[in-house]
C-alpha cells in the first residue's frame, strides 16, 4: 500500500526530480538500501525496497511538503508499523485506532497538496484499513499477512536457479 499511495502522493506533491535528487543524496548506513537513481521510475519494487523507502520518505519529503501533508503520511506509516506488532493489548489497539482516526483527520491535506487527483478516498487499500482492527480482535496479530516468506521462496526456488542456468540458448 505504501508504494501505491503514500509514495505516489509524495512524488506528486514534491515532484519526480526533487524526490529522486533527495533519495540520491541519502547517505545509507550498513544494511540499508540506497536508491542512486531515485524512486520515481521504479517498476518492480520488492518488499525490502518498500521497507527501505518507508524508512526514508518522511526525511526526504520534510521541508518540501506542507506540514499537515507530512502528518497524514506519518500517521499512515505509524498505522502500518503498529499493525505489525506480534501481540496486541487494549492499549495497543487504542493506539492503532487513534492513528487511523488521525489519518482521517489529516487526509484532506493530501487533496489540498495535490497528491490525490480525485476528490474522494474510495481506494480499496485504504478501505481495508477500517477492517484491520476488527480482524486483530477476532483473529489475533496479522503476522500471517506478510509476503516476505513467499517472496524469499520465489527468489531461492525460481530466480537463483534461472540466473545459474543458460538463459541465452534454451536447447544447449
Amino acid at each position: 500500500m505504501a508504494w501505491d499511495h503514500d509514495i505516489q502522493w509524495c512524488i506528486k506533491v514534491i515532484g519526480d526530480n526533487e524526490i529522486n535528487f533527495c533519495f540520491n543524496l541519502i547517505q545509507t548506513p550498513v544494511g540499508y538500501h540506497s536508491f542512486g537513481d531515485g524512486i520515481s521510475k521504479l517498476k518492480q519494487v520488492t518488499s525490502r525496497d518498500h521497507h527501505s523507502i518507508q524508512r526514508y520518505v518522511l526525511g526526504v519529503v520534510a521541508g518540501a511538503a506542507p506540514l499537515i501533508f507530512l502528518a497524514a503520511i506519518r500517521v499512515l506509516l505509524d498505522f502500518r508499523y503498529l499493525a505489525q506488532m506480534p501481540t496486541f493489548d487494549e492499549q495497543a489497539l487504542a493506539k492503532l485506532n487513534a492513528t487511523l482516526t488521525s489519518f482521517h483527520t489529516h487526509k484532506h491535506a493530501i487533496l489540498d497538496a495535490g497528491g490525490q487527483r480525485s476528490e474522494h478516498f474510495q481506494i480499496p487499500k485504504l478501505e481495508l484499513l477500517q477492517h484491520v482492527m476488527p480482524s486483530i480482535c477476532a483473529s489475533g496479530a496479522p503476522m500471517q499477512w506478510s509476503l516476505d516468506p513467499t517472496e524469499h521462496a520465489h527468489v531461492t526456488e525460481i530466480k537463483d536457479p534461472a540466473h545459474a542456468g543458460n538463459n541465452q540458448d534454451y536447447y544447449a
